[in-house]
């Protein structure tokens, strides 16, 4: 059981391994240029495909925020909405608004957290990538940050403050290395046997006596 637990544990590195850089081999072919957009347009688009991008005239939501933490000493990662003016004018105006735009803001000193100063000041413009699939955020991680004013969008998006592509020679050792002993290691749950107990024997390795 422990050797099958293992395979399962390695494998599914391995794989998440060749998403990591089957993905940034996709930013690397089709968004390598940092695309810029006012913070209006991404909220009247339905569905912001861009993947490397700069947005300006964006006002950062101060009042709410989730922050990540590893233990009670660590830094902690930021995610707080990104609103235009006329969002942030109606939202003060107590009417319902969605947003379109999160933005994570990672290692903060934990200190912010009291002194109220984890946000930047200027947050006019912000830039890095966007995140998605596997890296992105969970439905349950937005119950603490929605209120009856203020809901996200289902097609928001979540960009990394910052975060720029890795080199695409990275990326393509990250996808051949993690496809290669991704599947190498979950091949060995599909080995043919005449019984269950042969294949128990195949699939855990153990030596026939």
């Amino acid at each position: 059981m422990k050797t099958i637990l293992n395979k399962l544990i390695f494998g599914g590195l391995f794989i998440f391994l060749s998403w990591k850089g089957l993905d940034g081999l996709i930013i690397n072919t089709f968004h390598g240029n940092t695309e810029t957009f006012d913070i209006s347009q991404l909220e009247q688009s339905k569905i912001i495909e861009s993947r490397n991008i700069n947005i300006v005239n964006g006002i950062s939501y101060k009042e709410d925020f989730i922050y990540y933490e590893e233990n009670q000493f660590s830094p902690v990662d930021i995610v707080y909405p990104l609103l235009s003016f006329e969002q942030a004018e109606r939202l003060a105006n107590s009417e319902p608004i969605s947003v379109k735009i999160l933005v994570r803001l990672n290692n903060q000193n934990r200190d912010c957290l009291t002194s109220g100063n984890c946000l930047p000041v200027d947050s006019a413009s912000v830039n890095g990538l966007v995140k998605t699939g596997l890296e992105n955020l969970k439905s349950s991680d937005f119950e603490t940050l929605e209120t009856d004013l203020l809901r996200l969008d289902e097609n928001a998006i979540l960009i990394e403050l910052n975060d720029k592509p890795i080199l695409w020679y990275w990326n393509l050792a990250m996808f051949a290395g993690g496809t290669i002993f991704g599947f190498a290691i979950l091949k060995s749950f599909f080995r043919r046997a005449n019984s269950i107990e042969e294949y128990w024997t195949l699939v855990t390795e153990k030596d026939q006596s």
